[in-house]
C-alpha cells in the first residue's frame, strides 16, 4: 500500500501496473469486493471500509502497512482456432460410374483400381469423384495413372463382384452384364428349378466361368 495522505482517505496501489490511487473511506463498500484498476483495467481485490479504517489507524500509529493481498490469477489466454479440415485425401474420396451394372454403387480408390485392373473400367468411361461433376475416366489424375500402369501389366486379372470388389465374381447379371460373387447371386428355387437371381435387379444371373466339361 503507497502512503497515507489523509486520516480520512485510503491509497492504494495496483499490484499489476503499481499506479496508486486514493479514495475517501465513505466510499468504501462495507464489504470486500472486486474492482478494475482505473489505469490499467486489471481486477485486484479491495478491503473493507473497516478494513481500510484500521489499515490508516496501524499506519498513523507508526505500524508497518498492510500487506498487499493478492491479486487474482491472470485468466488463461485463448486457445488458437482450430485449422479448417483438410481436404480428403484421393484413399477417401467416393466414386461413381455413369454405366450400365454400375448403378447405385460407390467406390474408394482401392475399389476403383482392381475394377480398371480387370478391365471392368475404360478410359472414356464417365465417372463422377467427390461430388463433383461427372467427367470421362481419363480426366482424373489419379485414376490416368492406373490406365497407364493396366498398359504394362502381363495378364488381366479374372472379374471382381461390383458389391464385394475384393471378391471373385462367379456369375454374371444376364439383364446388366454385371459381375456378382456368390452373396449377390443367390440360389432360389421357383417349383422344382433353382436359378441364380441378381440381387440388384432379381433378373436371372448365369454362371461366369464354364467348366471344361462344359465347353463346346
Amino acid at each position: 500500500m503507497g502512503p497515507v495522505t489523509d486520516a480520512s482517505r485510503y491509497t492504494f496501489s495496483c499490484p499489476n501496473c503499481s499506479g496508486s490511487f486514493s479514495i475517501s473511506l465513505e466510499r468504501i463498500p462495507p464489504v470486500r469486493a472486486r474492482f478494475g484498476c482505473p489505469k490499467c483495467g486489471k481486477t485486484m481485490d479491495f478491503p473493507s471500509r473497516e478494513e481500510a479504517r484500521g489499515y490508516l489507524q496501524l499506519q498513523a500509529s507508526g505500524g508497518e502497512t498492510a500487506p498487499a493481498r493478492e491479486s487474482s490469477p491472470p485468466a488463461a489466454p485463448p486457445l488458437p482456432p482450430r485449422p479448417a479440415p483438410a481436404a480428403a485425401p484421393d484413399a477417401e474420396k467416393r466414386y461413381t460410374v455413369e454405366k450400365v451394372g454400375f448403378e447405385n454403387d460407390s467406390f474408394d480408390r482401392r475399389a476403383m483400381r482392381t475394377l480398371i485392373r480387370t478391365g471392368a473400367l475404360n478410359e472414356n468411361d464417365v465417372i463422377a469423384a467427390g461430388g463433383a461433376a461427372a467427367v470421362r475416366a481419363d480426366a482424373l489424375p489419379e485414376l490416368r495413372s492406373l490406365f497407364e500402369l493396366r498398359k504394362t501389366a502381363r495378364a488381366t486379372p479374372p472379374p471382381v463382384c461390383r458389391k464385394h470388389t475384393e471378391v471373385m465374381a462367379h456369375y454374371v447379371c444376364v439383364n446388366t452384364g454385371r459381375p456378382l460373387c456368390d452373396e449377390c447371386a443367390p440360389e432360389k428355387k421357383f417349383g422344382g428349378t433353382s436359378v441364380r437371381v441378381c440381387e440388384h435387379c432379381a433378373g436371372t444371373a448365369r454362371e461366369l466361368h464354364q467348366a471344361p466339361g462344359d465347353l463346346s
